[in-house]
């Protein structure tokens, strides 16, 4: 008779309440969104960033953003390219979770574009969301 193959699992010596699949940083930048799709295409804000992962972005809006309301986000990168070549974050997602103005967003998708010397920065116009 043969025996079945058993598989040990370990469970992490300190249970934990975070459930989120990576690693978030905190950071502080400037953030530019507008909205896309059916509900608010084109509705354009500011904010801030608390936190970003590679899936999900926490920042403060200028206002409250409705659950479920797909953003496009840019972000100014703080950390240039070769030491001068800026940088711009792009994402788009949709909002998951609010509280008053602050808003998680799920990414869905991210890019990094560069910047000509002293152009703002703006929010692409070839993403739908």
């Amino acid at each position: 008779m043969e025996r079945a193959r058993e598989r040990l699992v370990r469970l992490p010596k300190q249970p934990s309440a975070e459930r989120r699949a990576s690693a978030r940083f905190s950071l502080t930048l400037q953030v530019r969104y507008a909205g896309s799709g059916r509900r608010a295409p084109g509705k354009m804000g500011s904010g801030r960033t608390i936190d970003l992962s590679s899936s999900g972005l926490s920042f403060i809006a200028d206002r409250p953003l409705p659950i479920g309301q797909n953003l496009v986000v840019s972000i100014d990168w703080p950390v240039p390219l070769d030491g001068s070549v800026k940088l711009q974050l792009i994402m788009s997602g949709i909002v998951v979770r609010t509280n008053g103005t602050v808003t998680a967003l799920k990414i869905r998708r991210h890019e990094f574009r560069t910047r000509r010397p002293g152009s703002d920065a703006a929010l692409p116009q070839d993403w739908g969301g």
